[in-house]
């Protein structure tokens, strides 16, 4: 019998036994997880936005912690969602191209959880691949209501429920919710230009995000009707951010910080505000460490339980990104800091070539057009440029917007080594089938990225 077969024979005797692991822990916590699809940072109230109508996410918000640096592993959908089961970065678990089904032999949280008593459950959007819907114990599709899985839960077994909407995703359509948002009153991100038909496709964004408001709420009404409010630890976030240009599919912050918002009644105090670097890898360690469960060796992300119980916590001096085939190949990486950002355009020689969703968008076609007329503004005309610069550096400190290079710029030289050599470092420890910039220590220098500009 293979290695991989005997992991398999004792994770299914563990979860054959799992009710009676249950009973001797009652206290441990369920776990609801809450995800948005294409959602930045900042289309929720509680991030400052006057726009959107978001009251029980932002309610959420209030009862328990909200997070303002949060990251995601990847600009898109399906590689980010498996660093979300995994623990690591897409190219670990060759996983960073766009629907490429997570691997059978590739451990995910679910297991030991299972392991631990917990009965595991999914509605709508895993994006997985099929064979990986068969992991869940149970799974609802899109008429499925969210009853069902409460129904099916045995008696005395904790639970992780994921809850995957496909809002605020594409196609828009007219009457997504009622009131819709008015186009005229919404603040337009300064990458993009103000035109009517970006507002108005701004308007259908966040009405697509006031439905999403309300199915959560009502999974979120529906644990308090059932009693089960109390001892459940909700996490709320977005796989990757907007889906309009600059944003989705890159790695500048509209496209990789999303939302993240905790409560757990009791245990994390109400109106919490918290300015640490979460990475979505993360998250997998933090649900073991809140199930009691040790972090497995393959994990790369950092749990952070005791920043959400309010104990002392050693936080992240930096968070990464990547981004590969997204309908085209453009191979880019990304390290952030609370203050600084390098991205690595492996391709510089390809323009900017936005997913097909945003090719279709109204949004690019008054891109095309305004560029055509020479309108754009400056700061908007890299997203026409024939190429792009191998490498981007940015201080988001005076420069949140990321429109000043400064990777050429003698005065930025010592920071542009360090991140230069931060993202190596990462590169080389998480398997990147990308060249770093520098070789390990003791290792031949390859053939990486040129030294100097």
């Amino acid at each position: 019998m293979s290695a991989f077969q005997l992991s398999r024979r004792r994770m299914l005797q563990s979860a054959s036994s799992a009710p009676a692991l249950a009973q001797t822990r009652p206290a441990l916590p369920n776990l609801v997880f809450l995800i948005s699809d294409d959602h930045s940072w900042d289309g929720l109230g509680c991030y400052g936005n006057p726009h959107v109508r978001t009251p029980r996410l932002d309610r959420l918000a209030r009862e328990g912690m909200r997070f303002n640096h949060c990251f995601v592993s990847s600009p898109q959908c399906s590689p980010n969602r498996s660093s979300l089961f995994t623990g690591c970065s897409p190219h670990t678990t060759a996983t960073s191209r766009l629907h490429t089904p997570l691997p059978a032999w590739e451990p995910t949280f679910l297991e030991p959880l299972k392991e631990r008593g917990y009965f595991t459950g999914a509605f709508r959007k895993v994006h997985q691949g099929a064979q990986f819907d068969r992991r869940w114990d149970f799974y609802g599709g899109p008429s499925v209501p969210f009853e069902n899985f409460f129904d099916a839960l045995p008696a005395g077994r904790p639970f992780f429920l994921q809850f995957g909407s496909t809002d605020p995703h594409r196609p828009y359509r007219p009457g997504a919710f009622s009131p819709p948002h008015d186009p005229r009153s919404l603040r337009v991100p300064p990458f993009l230009p103000g035109t009517p038909e970006v507002r108005q496709d701004l308007a259908h964004y966040y009405d697509a995000i006031a439905r999403l408001d309300s199915e959560c709420g009502r999974l979120l009404d529906l644990l308090q009707a059932r009693n089960l409010a109390g001892n459940t630890l909700v996490v709320f976030t977005g796989d990757n951010g907007m889906p309009f240009p600059r944003a989705k599919g890159a790695c500048y912050d509209p496209g990789i910080r999303v939302p993240l918002l905790a409560r757990w009644p009791g245990r994390i105090a109400p109106g919490s505000v918290r300015d640490e670097l979460i990475a979505h890898v993360d998250l997998p360690v933090t649900w073991l460490q809140a199930a009691g469960v040790e972090k497995p060796p393959k994990m790369q992300g950092r749990g952070f339980l005791d920043l959400l119980l309010g104990r002392s916590f050693q936080p992240r001096d930096a968070v990464f990104s990547e981004r590969n085939w997204h309908d085209n190949f453009d191979p880019i990486r990304s390290v952030r800091t609370r203050r600084h950002k390098l991205i690595f355009n492996a391709a510089p020689h390809f323009p900017y070539r936005p997913a097909w969703d945003l090719a279709d968008s109204p949004t690019w076609a008054a891109i095309q057009r305004l560029g055509r007329r020479g309108e754009l503004k400056p700061e908007h005309l890299s997203m026409l440029e024939p190429s792009r610069p191998l490498l981007e550096l940015y201080d988001l400190e005076s420069d949140p917007d990321e429109f000043r290079n400064l990777a050429t710029d003698p005065a930025h030289a010592a920071t542009l080594e360090d991140l230069k050599r931060r993202l190596s470092a990462w590169m080389h420890a998480t398997y990147d089938f990308l060249p770093p910039a520098y070789a390990q220590p003791g290792e031949p220098a390859g053939r990486g990225w040129p030294v100097s500009l």
